[in-house]
This record gives structure tokens, sequence and C-alpha cells, in this order.
């Protein structure tokens, strides 16, 4: 019977699930102040989190009117956070529903 040796198997293991984990989804936080979002360009993947921090003491209404990417998250008083998921790659326009110069844009990539 031939002698074995010890095998990779475990260290490839590791090594595979530790490259993998770089590809999580990021939460990535837009702030709301001064009737501007911050940052006004966000570069995401599919699968991150986008969280909108209204850290101003006005209310604001966070709306998405591209189509494939539409949705809206209603009013959000200042101190209130609400999350979207990014769902689909693609190109898409932030909108503040009760300030109409309060735009954002974000890409998505796959």
């Amino acid at each position: 019977m031939p002698e074995r040796t010890p095998g990779l198997g475990p260290v490839v293991v590791a090594f595979v699930l530790l490259a993998g984990a770089g590809a999580s989804a990021a939460e990535r936080t837009v702030t709301m102040s001064g009737s501007i979002y911050g940052p006004e360009k966000l570069a995401a993947r599919v699968g991150d989190v986008l969280v909108f921090d209204n850290d101003d003491d006005m209310t604001h209404a966070v709306f998405v009117p591209t189509v494939g990417h539409a949705v809206d998250l209603g009013t959000q008083k200042g101190g209130e956070k609400r999350s979207l998921v990014l769902r689909r790659a693609g190109r898409f326009e932030v909108e503040c529903v009760l300030h109409e110069d309060m735009k954002m844009v974000v890409e998505v990539a796959p």
C-alpha cells in the first residue's frame, strides 16, 4: 500500500471560502442633508444595500422613477433610515419628492 502524504484539501477549501467572502453584499450609506444626497453619484453591485440616512432636520421622500428600478421608500423624518436592496444591474436616478433639485444617480454592476 502506498504511503499517503497530507493533502492540501482543507487549505484549498479555506481559500475558496475566504475568496468568496469578498463577494458578499456591501452596505452603502446615502446621507440626506441640506436637500442634497451624499454622494450625488454612487457605484454599487447587485445585492448591495443602500441605506438612506436622513440626518437632516427636514422631512425627505426617497423615490426612484426609473423604469425597471422604480420604488417609493416613503416619507422619512429627520433621524430615520430606510434600506433598499439592489436587485438588478443598471443605472437609475433617485429623487426626493419634496425637494425637486435633490437627486442622485446610482450605477449598479452585476
